[in-house]
């Protein structure tokens, strides 16, 4: 199967993303309604409605999480990659996010590289708006943003067999290939295909001269 590395990937990372419980919480979402509220006239009332709306689909998926991610997998597995990937990079958003935060908080208490309370107390909001549980939200997530990374399109392996065509995918499954036809023989007793050069037969045993 194709990709089968970094579905397998995702759906680990999803389910290691559903066990510890990774979703944004709610300050997010508070934060993103007040914005919208505040910023967007008032005679644009069904912008600020499509927009509500929006925020409340991404809250849905973010908060699935991994379970997002477990069913962009499976839709890759149907070649769905568009949606899948899509799906799988929501529920991805605010995990990824978290975990950027916490890293860049970690650095920053840990060295004091910065003193500014201004700046503190906007990455302490920051870092309030997301739950962090235990490490084990972060390998999931790590885990499935590396799985979806190595996952291709049909199109883009086509591209990659094409800048090497000596590879096939047979190749890559382990199996031997003979890519050019005009370079192989034919056993005369078995009618086995092998190499030009080749003095015995593979299969039968039989030997002939070149």
């Amino acid at each position: 199967m194709r990709n089968k590395a970094g579905i397998v990937l995702l759906i680990i990372g999803g389910v290691l993303m559903i066990i510890s419980s990774v979703i944004g919480s709610i300050g997010v979402y508070e934060f993103l309604r007040d914005y919208i509220s505040n910023q967007i006239p008032s005679d644009l009332d069904w912008v600020k409605n499509i927009l509500n709306i929006l925020v409340e689909i991404l809250r849905w998926i973010a908060d699935t999480g991994g379970g997002a991610v477990i069913v962009g997998a499976i839709l890759i597995m149907f070649e769905q990659f568009r949606l899948g990937k899509w799906l799988i990079g929501i529920g991805l958003t605010f995990g990824s996010l978290a975990l950027i935060i916490w890293v860049i908080s970690a650095i920053v208490n840990g060295t004091g590289i910065i003193t500014d309370p201004l700046i503190l107390g906007y990455l302490s909001r920051l870092k309030g708006f997301f739950t962090y549980n235990t490490g084990l939200q972060f390998i999931g997530v790590t885990t499935a943003l590396v799985g979806r990374k190595i996952i291709k399109k049909p199109k883009e392996i086509e591209e990659e067999n094409e800048e090497h065509p000596g590879i096939s995918e047979e190749a890559e499954s382990g199996e031997p290939t003979l890519e050019n036809p005009s370079e192989n023989k034919y056993c005369p007793k078995c009618g086995t295909q092998l190499p030009i050069h080749a003095n015995f037969c593979n299969d039968c045993g039989s030997t002939f001269s070149n």
